[in-house]
Parts: C-alpha cells; structure tokens; sequence
C-alpha cells in the first residue's frame, strides 16, 4: 500500500518560492546549496549576531562571548581552508560593536524588563491543505508583555537601511502572519491568542561620528483575526500553487515552465545561484556547472527534522 507523506513547507521556503521559482528549485525541490560556505557578508553578519541572540536569551551565555564563540568557529573554517579572514576580521568587530551598544540599549530603555519570556526558538507546526502539508517555523521568541499580558511574538532584526523603511513595511511581513498561524493552531494555556509582533532591530553599521543614531529600534505590529483570515487564504493560495509546482516536476515537467527565474536588481547579492543562472538558458554545461559548486542537502536541517519530500 503506498502512502503519501505531507510535505513540510516553511515560511522560508514559500517566499522563496513567491521571489524566483527557478531558486526555490534548486534550493528546495533539488536540495542544493554551495560546496565552500560564505562566511561574509551581510547575511553571514546577520546570522551571527541572530545566533549570539538566540544563545544568549536561550541559554543565559553572555552574548558578546556567544557572538566570539561564533565567530573564532567561522575563523577557524577559513583558516581550515586557507581563505582570506579580513573580511571576517572585520564584520567580527562591526558585530561586536553592534551587540555591545545592544546591550547598553537594552539596559537604559528597560526593554527585556517589560517583557515575561514564553519560550524561544520553538518550532510550530500545523497541517494544512487537508494533511498535503505540514506548515512550520522557527520562532525567534514568544513573550508576554507585563504592563497589559499581551501575548507577543518576538523578532529579531538587522536592518541595513533605516528604521523607518523597515518599519513602514513591518505590517506586511508575512513571517509575523505565518507564525501567528502556527501560534493560533498550537493555542496556549490560558486561552489567549497572540496579538502581534515585536522587532527588535539593530543596525548595521559602527557607532561613531559619522554615523548618527538611532542604532536600535523596536516596533510593533498588530493584526486582528480578520487580517489572519484573509492572509490565510492567500497562504492556502499560493500552497496550492507549490503543491501543483512539484507534481509536474516529480512527473517530468520541464522546469523551464514550472519553475522558470524571476530576475530583480537583487539576485547577485540575495541568490546563491546567481553565477549559474543563466546557464541554464544559454546551451551551457549548467548542469557540470552546478555540481562543481554545488551539493545535495537538507534545506530544512535548521529545523532539526529531516525533511519529507515525496511519498513511498
């Protein structure tokens, strides 16, 4: 007797879907991610200070130790491999910089003071599409604030522009309205519902005399059930579409129509496969190509739960 396995689809994975099917192929229907591992950048910056985060409100580790744990872990990849560490040298300072002012921020503002710590780094899960899938997240923090008991989710941010440009767009962030679903599926002990969410954001870039302030934020975003209702359609929407995505692929649909590239002035510094890309549509050797650079993976080992792909 065959039996189907639902599929398990994140946040992650469904914007990456919404932003260029051609890299949700290669990432999440074929597995794949880069042989040499980027430990530069502003996304690797971003995932250290997230990391030295996480570890320092999970496990109460003093968090400028937890970002050089982090760091001197990333050094000594690069050393292993005989790369470049300037860079490395350099976004490590930035970083330390970054979480010391946090730190005094959070200090002077009272900001963790007005907030009850719930749980931290929680996956939720919740089925969806009659069990075809199984929708989860990783939740940076649920808290409940003190002067009111509402129940909040809360996320962390480093914002390279400015706070007003992210704030302006913080009621849109469908990762907040995704993981208000899976809260909403799980409930809680009291009854009560998530009400929105907390970003807490930190900026990118050294404190000093040409830079001005503010270097830390926090905003809050709310939505109402209606808001929920709504976004979970479009969510049921656009899991339709992958669903139907991966049975032409699995039963030998061209990926030039399923999932064909959406280039943007963001694909060389936001796709890992900007290189290759075009490969695929100019009689290159994409293929050889992709496997020089490229391995299979588990894109959903950040979730500790192997992934279930197909059926058996």
């Amino acid at each position: 007797m065959t039996t189907t396995e639902p599929i398990r689809i994140s946040n992650s994975e469904i914007q990456t879907f919404k932003d260029c099917r051609r890299r949700w192929w290669l990432t999440y229907y074929r597995r794949m991610k880069p042989k040499v591992q980027n430990f530069t950048g502003a996304l690797a910056l971003g995932s250290r200070i997230h990391e030295a985060l996480d570890r320092h409100y999970s496990t109460g580790q003093d968090l400028l130790e937890a970002h050089s744990d982090l760091v001197k872990e990333d050094l000594k990849k690069l050393n292993d491999d005989y790369r470049d560490t300037s860079s490395m040298e350099a976004e490590a300072e930035l970083g330390h910089i970054m979480l010391e002012g946090y730190l005094e921020w959070v200090e002077q503002e009272g900001i963790d003071a007005e907030l009850e710590m719930i749980s931290t780094e929680e996956i939720l899960e919740r089925p969806m599409m009659d069990g075809k899938v199984i929708l989860q997240g990783k939740i940076d923090m649920r808290v409940r604030r003190k002067i009111d008991g509402a129940r909040m989710i809360r996320d962390f941010k480093t914002v390279g522009g400015s706070f007003a440009d992210f704030g302006s767009m913080a009621h849109m962030n469908e990762q907040v309205k995704t993981y208000m679903l899976l809260d909403e599926a799980q409930g809680s002990e009291d009854g009560t519902r998530t009400d929105g969410a907390i970003f807490t954001m930190l900026r990118k870039v050294k404190r000093g005399a040409y830079a001005k302030p503010p270097f830390y934020d926090q905003i809050e975003v709310r939505h109402n059930r209606f808001t929920l209702r709504a976004f979970l359609e479009q969510l049921e929407g656009t899991l339709g579409d992958m669903l139907n995505v991966r049975e032409a692929l699995d039963e030998g649909g061209s990926h030039y129509a399923n999932a064909y590239p959406t280039p943007t002035k963001d694909c060389k510094w936001k796709c890992q496969f900007f290189a290759i890309c075009p490969l695929f549509d100019d009689g290159s050797a994409a293929e050889a190509a992709l496997s020089d650079s490229f391995v299979s993976s588990d894109p959903y080992g950040y979730y500790g739960i192997e992934e279930k792909k197909g059926s058996e």
